[in-house]
């Protein structure tokens, strides 16, 4: 079999020539979705997306720095100001959030870092970590140490102001609010000594918390049998026992109540303030009239029907949790909401200050948001998620099925199909539309004028109409070859708002 004469490709490569010299260069567009985009996004920034949008990276256009990265869903990382910064990481289990204050880093539940920076004082950080590591050094410079549950000293951590173990439960002694406790052996050997006076506990036979002129609490073969006074400095103490779970009572001033095979049926009155309330059997039935005291009213047949009121806020649900519907009032805002889950969602709020606002979201088919200030619309679908809006669903996750999302903020358009075949960025300078690989549209405006340019087939073929009339553009491949510089509309403000 005769050898191949190279000599028979030259005609393909003499053709081919004058492509190498029509590439589009790095400071052009590109769309290839879903393999790889590289656009001028509404506003002037500029955005690289690759892999149908799991890789997505915006640069400012001004400075050209990042100031946002992600591969979704795992990881993303937004600079939101010199100082300010927030990143996921296989979202919502981490995080990192740097401010101004503090840095913090957690990983839900394996690990939590924090770090302040306080006004004129040392910097503070603390690290908890499984399996029960605590690390953390203190305004004064102190590092203090614990592994849970062998030993060592915590401070400031969840309600404690200090708190040191041994081999817990054998030992450990707690700080809060001017009182000592030692625990031997916890739950079951405590004293307490320091602010309000001594308490002590042998558990579960009797025990004693008190605070002076405060409260004294008893049990006595705990759980069964308990009593105690509460505001002891008022002028209407409390006074309270219960023996568990067959009957209770409490009463303070013209207010009563009584519990029975807790926490099944309760009753609470008072004559003066005109206040009932009546649990049974709990949670299933709750009735509650507030009468003069301020509290809320409270009407409960679950899962039949539910009714709240109080603070501001106006619920009731039918059919728990299926159907609800609520109304909000607070000083400056009124909101009404209508909740049929999982497929409808809907609410619209009035603000004083930011005007007008509205939500729809009709699972699983689309959803939207309108918003005056700031002058926000937003469009998709479908909307697969049955919750309630979720930044980090909408962020990491919803790309993945959204066939179609539009965003609007002010004069600023911004359009996305699927895997990001169909793009628009739209903005007061320009107008850009492309459909991947085989049509793009820029419209923008020269001395005063309107100007058209098309790019089809991969950008091989690129027209313009504008001012001076008709005329082929040099290809750009692989187009569409638009500059990735956006240039300022010169079109008069009546003709500029028209487009």
């Amino acid at each position: 079999m005769p050898a191949r004469c190279p000599l028979r490709f030259l005609p393909l490569l003499l053709g081919l020539l004058p492509l190498l010299g029509a590439c589009a260069g790095i400071d052009q567009e590109r769309h290839l979705a879903p393999f790889f985009t590289e656009l001028s996004i509404a506003g002037g920034d500029r955005e690289i997306e690759a892999f149908g949008g799991s890789l997505l990276v915006r640069r400012d256009h001004t400075s050209g720095e990042t100031r946002y990265r992600a591969l979704r869903p795992f990881f993303s990382d937004e600079v939101r100001s010199s100082t300010e910064r927030f990143a996921w990481f296989l979202p919502p289990l981490g995080t990192y959030r740097r401010s101004p204050d503090e840095d913090v880093f957690q990983f839900l539940p394996i690990v939590r870092f924090a770090q302040q920076y306080p006004v004129g004082d040392h910097s503070t950080w603390s690290l908890l970590a499984l399996p029960g590591i605590y690390w953390a050094k203190t305004n004064d410079g102190r590092v203090v140490r614990a592994w849970f549950p062998f030993g060592g000293i915590v401070e400031h951590f969840i309600s404690f102001d200090r708190a040191e173990f041994v081999l817990f439960p054998l030992w450990a002694r707690t700080r809060r609010a001017g009182r000592v406790t030692y625990h031997f052996l916890w739950p079951i050997f405590c004293i307490t000594t320091g602010a309000g006076g001594r308490s002590w506990r042998v558990w579960p036979l009797v025990g004693v918390d008190r605070w002076v002129d405060r409260y004294e609490r008893w049990f006595f073969l705990w759980p069964l049998l308990h009593w105690q006074r509460e505001h002891l400095s008022s002028k209407t103490p409390e006074k309270a026992w219960l023996v568990w779970p067959f009957f209770g009572r409490r009463t303070r001033g013209s207010s009563s109540s009584w519990t029975a095979l807790w926490p099944l049926f309760g009753y609470t009155e008072n004559e003066q303030k005109g206040f009932w309330a009546w649990d049974g059997p709990w949670p299933l039935v709750v009735f509650q009239q507030p009468g003069e005291s301020g509290q809320a009213l409270r009407e409960r047949v679950w899962p039949l029907y539910s009714r709240f009121e109080g603070d501001g806020l106006t619920s009731r649900y039918y059919l728990w949790p299926f159907y609800n519907v609520r109304r909000e009032e607070y000083a400056r805002v009124t909101k009404n909401t209508t909740y049929i889950f999982p497929f409808w969602h809907a609410w619209d709020k009035e603000d004083l200050d930011h005007g007008h606002s509205e939500w729809r979201k009709l699972f699983p088919l689309f959803r939207t948001y309108s918003s005056e200030h700031p002058d926000e619309d937003f469009y998709a679908f479908p909307a697969l998620n049955p919750f309630y809006r979720l930044r980090f669903v909408d962020e990491h996750y919803a790309w993945m099925w959204e066939l179609f999302a539009e965003r609007r903020v002010a004069d600023r358009v911004r359009q996305r199909s699927w895997l990001g075949l169909w793009r628009r960025e739209k903005d007061r300078d320009e107008d850009r539309r492309s459909l991947s690989m085989l049509w793009a549209r820029r419209d923008y405006s020269r001395r005063g004028r309107p100007v058209h340019e098309t790019s089809i087939l991969l950008g091989l073929i690129r027209w313009r109409r504008g001012p001076e009339g008709f005329a082929f553009l040099r290809p750009a491949f692989p187009g569409p070859g638009w500059p990735l510089e956006r240039i300022p509309n010169s079109l008069p403000g009546k003709e500029r708002s028209a487009r």
